[in-house]
């Protein structure tokens, strides 16, 4: 439970509009935590909300319309986050929608761009909220996806992301040792939604199939009987940040289903 003797525990959920980031949320929720949203979309975050406050009426949420591209926007957040819970113990990294294609189809701005949103954005925001993390023993957990150890040449730029997001992970779990900060890795394989959908639809052959057949099909590719959900992701985020995972630290836990060989 997210809940301990100084109260309610706080969690900052960067790319809370998406399906992963929103399944997120809602299970801190269930947990007992107070949430805040990060994204850009400002309507897309006002509907999670929405619904989280229908179905946990005692959670309180802060909605945080943001481009983390921008330098001052990490220091704003977690200002805006601190100003309205007085506190902030989990920061959950699961931000983004990132140009799909090999290096020869993207521009210098799609890597400019998708850097600076999404990984000097990340970077800023657990700069910026390291001293509440540090303050509370709490959590930070990126994820990061299964690009970051098994890039694709048809996702360049989401690999290059994920390999430095994971090794920016690695270095802050080193800090986090010493300032009591536990911070983990979650890697998930293909994940079925919104963004898979749209991924899927963009390939020949995907007219007329619904998701249900797209994601099916897509597993199939993989040997695996069914693509990850978010609740599969939401469910391992809440045991990072929980107590039980206390000696889980540093780690970076690939789900995706037994399709990869990962050693």
């Amino acid at each position: 439970m997210n809940i301990r003797a100084g109260g309610r525990r706080v969690a900052l959920v960067l790319g809370g509009s998406g399906d992963i980031g929103g399944a997120i949320a809602d299970k801190l929720a269930a947990e007992g935590a107070d949430i805040a949203l990060a994204g850009r979309s400002a309507a897309r975050l006002d509907d999670v909300a929405a619904a989280l406050r229908e179905r946990f009426p005692e959670c309180r949420t802060l909605v945080c319309a943001n481009d983390l591209a921008q330098p001052s926007a990490a220091d704003t957040l977690v200002g805006e986050v601190v100003a309205a819970f007085g506190r902030l113990d989990m920061v959950i990294a699961a931000a983004g929608t990132i140009k799909h294609g090999d290096f020869l189809s993207l521009s210098s701005r799609d890597w400019t761009e998708g850097f600076e949103a999404m990984f000097f954005g990340t970077v800023r925001v657990v700069t910026a909220c390291w001293p509440q993390l540090k303050k509370h023993q709490g959590h930070l957990v990126t994820v990061t996806g299964l690009f970051a150890v098994q890039p694709s040449a048809r996702g360049a730029l989401p690999s290059a992301i994920a390999g430095a997001l994971l090794n920016f992970t690695k270095t802050t779990a080193e800090i986090g040792l010493r300032d009591g900060v536990s911070v983990n890795s979650v890697l998930p394989g293909p994940t079925d939604g919104r963004r898979q959908s749209e991924n899927l639809r963009a390939r020949p052959g995907a007219a007329g199939q619904d998701d249900a057949a797209l994601f099916k099909g897509h597993a199939e590719r993989f040997g695996i009987d069914r693509l990850a959900r978010p609740d599969d992701i939401a469910e391992l985020v809440a045991f990072l940040t929980s107590d039980k995972a206390h000696h889980i630290r540093g780690a970076s836990i690939v789900l995706d289903g037994g399709f990869s060989r990962l050693i």
